[in-house]
């Protein structure tokens, strides 16, 4: 099989920013603090901003020493990222960004910024350890064409959540009102997925994830105990989930959040 070269995802990274070679003076739709908002983390993560059109890294947060054990955030670009993933994750991240690429292509310029794309890869650390990341992107600045100048991405570990070795699958998540696509197959055509949870059932599920119990959802959303607990159950019957544990890993390999 013929090995794949950086040089592929460069290619599909310049078409979704559509060959911005020059840096555009434009304000951020949104403030970074807001996108990273719509990111959700169980696990260490580090997070980045990328520009597509240079295909490296503007910013990398000092975490990235401890997910990945390297020394200088500055050595850890998309390159190291792609030459360190598992062989068999890199055809499908290929796909998986060209089919982001498609996606995006489709969009309007309001559109693009309300979107998170998640899926997972295995990549290497310095130590020689393959970990399951899960990736979310946001995009934080485009221009009046729709073009994609900035994204802001978080990159977590959630090898502890990985009840196999399965990927787990593509996923556009609609925000402000937005629809969403789950486990987006790389070869056909989009379909709209119908969301299993509520918007209020989203938010409880968020805090669950996140840690919190029902007395504290319930102060936090400002609504009795017993809310929270029907709200619970519903939540665990509508994902066919045995318990908490279940339901997080079941949220992460379907992109609920």
């Amino acid at each position: 099989m013929e090995k794949l070269q950086f040089d592929d995802m460069k290619k599909t990274w310049n078409e979704i920013s559509r060959y911005q070679e020059k840096e555009m003076d434009i304000k951020f739709e949104l403030e970074i603090h807001k996108k990273l908002l719509n990111i959700f983390q169980v696990g260490d993560y580090y997070y980045y901003i990328f520009n597509p059109a240079k295909a490296g890294f503007e910013y990398i947060s000092e975490n990235v020493k401890k997910v990945m054990k390297v020394e200088n955030p500055e050595d850890f670009s998309p390159q190291y990222i792609f030459e360190n993933m598992h062989p068999e994750d890199q055809i499908r991240f290929l796909a998986n960004e060209q089919k982001v690429t498609e996606f995006f292509s489709k969009l309007t310029p309001e559109q693009v910024l309300k979107y998170k794309v998640s899926y997972d890869y295995r990549m290497k650390t310095t130590e020689g350890i393959y970990k399951w990341i899960l990736m979310q992107t946001v995009t934080i600045q485009t221009n009046e064409l729709g073009a994609v100048i900035r994204v802001i991405g978080v990159q977590t570990d959630i090898t502890h959540l990985k009840t196999n070795n399965e990927p787990s699958g593509l996923s556009f998540l609609g925000l402000d009102g937005e629809p969403s696509y789950y486990n987006v197959p790389t070869d056909t055509i989009f379909t709209q997925t119908k969301e299993i949870l509520s918007k209020r059932e989203k938010e409880i599920l968020h805090l669950i994830v996140q840690g919190h119990n029902s007395y504290s959802i319930a102060s936090l959303l400002h609504i009795s105990k017993y809310t929270v607990d029907t709200h619970r159950k519903n939540i665990i019957k509508k994902t066919n989930s045995g318990n908490v544990s279940e339901l997080i890993t079941k949220t992460f390999q379907n992109g609920w959040l």
